[in-house]
């Protein structure tokens, strides 16, 4: 479980990695995201100082040795489509 992170930190990389728009002009299509629901598993376990950490699962096998999994629901909005940087 070497690769926990911060919570706060795992909710970011996960946002960072949904493009806000895909395609255009020349793909014929465009697709623009305005706001996205997750609901994934997660691995967690309290660090120094009672911080939370977590991580994605490492395997899609779960066997009676591992933790249960815990469960993130968020969503996720652009408060004002304008200031859109992607």
């Amino acid at each position: 479980m070497s690769d926990m992170i911060d919570m706060a930190d795992l909710l970011v990389a996960l946002v960072e990695a949904v493009p806000l728009a895909a395609g255009g002009p020349d793909a014929g299509v465009a697709v623009d995201v305005e706001s996205m629901e997750v609901d994934l598993p997660i691995e967690t376990r309290l660090g120094d100082g009672g911080a939370l950490l977590a991580s994605f699962p490492r395997g899609r096998m779960a066997t009676d040795f591992d933790p249960e999994l815990a469960r993130v629901s968020a969503r996720f909005a652009l408060l004002d489509p304008s200031r859109r940087t992607g």
